[in-house]
């Protein structure tokens, strides 16, 4: 059972903020410094890189096959 909403579009904001919204119109923010200390996520501390996040297959994802757990973006998202 699914306790989480797919992600299904994303902006940047400030910092390394990205503003979401998921399946059923719930909008909030994610803030992705945290996990800029994990290897996986090197790429993404260029700023140009960053800024090509998308909302795909209910989930954000970078070029270079880099994603993150739809789940985690549920979760941590501040709501809005």
């Amino acid at each position: 059972m699914r306790t989480y909403q797919q992600t299904v579009t994303a902006r940047i904001g400030d910092g390394f903020n990205i503003h979401v919204e998921f399946a059923d119109g719930t909008k909030g923010i994610f803030d992705f410094s945290p996990y800029m200390e994990y290897p996986c996520y090197a790429p993404l501390r260029d700023r140009t890189v960053f800024e090509k996040v998308a909302a795909e297959h209910g989930t954000l994802s970078w070029p270079g096959e880099i994603d993150i757990a739809p789940e985690a973006v549920w979760a941590e998202a501040v709501r809005v």
